[in-house]
């Protein structure tokens, strides 16, 4: 009985991580095997539900994943996961795209919507690709489009923040002269 709830429990989990390859655009990472660790595991077979919790790291190829929980959940109909909740202080998120850029992401709570290939940053949300980052209470990242969209909440005047580090003439001359 333990062998067989073992080699479901694999299973599924195989089926509800997957579709977080699908979060960033380093697509070499996506044939690599996916590697799911954490202290606790706890599945809910009936309700299509997988809790991870304590240090858990997801690790495909350059993409990682550290929280210090994360739900896996299946719509009714579904079969495989279309909803990731990951919590932590904070949850990151990082992957080297095929370009060489890394894209990295932290956030309280980083959801991803599978279906709409949407990840929704809430809570102390940060975004950054290269020397440039935003930074809000929530920032939606739209995986189809390539487009972000961040904002503040009303409370303690909470504002938008995006900076922009420029290339000044020194440092294109410090990389020329080693």
């Amino acid at each position: 009985m333990l062998k067989r709830f073992s080699s479901q429990s694999l299973s599924f989990l195989a089926l509800l991580v997957l579709p977080l390859a699908v979060m960033a655009q380093g697509k070499a990472d996506f044939k690599k095997p996916m590697e799911v660790e954490s202290s606790h595991e706890q599945f809910d077979i009936k309700n299509n539900k997988l809790v991870l919790t304590d240090n858990v790291i997801i690790r495909q190829g350059t993409l990682l994943i550290k929280a210090d929980r994360l739900e896996a959940s299946a719509s009714e109909s579904g079969e495989q996961a279309d909803t990731f909740i990951a919590e932590g202080s904070p949850a990151t998120y990082t992957q080297t795209l095929e370009n060489g850029n890394e894209i990295s992401a932290q956030a309280n709570k980083i959801t991803y919507f599978q279906t709409e290939q949407r990840l929704e940053l809430s809570g102390d949300a940060k975004i950054s690709q290269g020397t440039s980052s935003s930074s809000g209470d929530t920032i939606v990242y739209d995986l189809a489009e390539q487009t972000i969209s961040a904002s503040s909440s009303d409370t303690d005047n909470g504002r938008v923040i995006t900076i922009f580090t420029p290339k000044t003439k020194d440092d294109k001359n410090d990389n020329e002269n080693p």
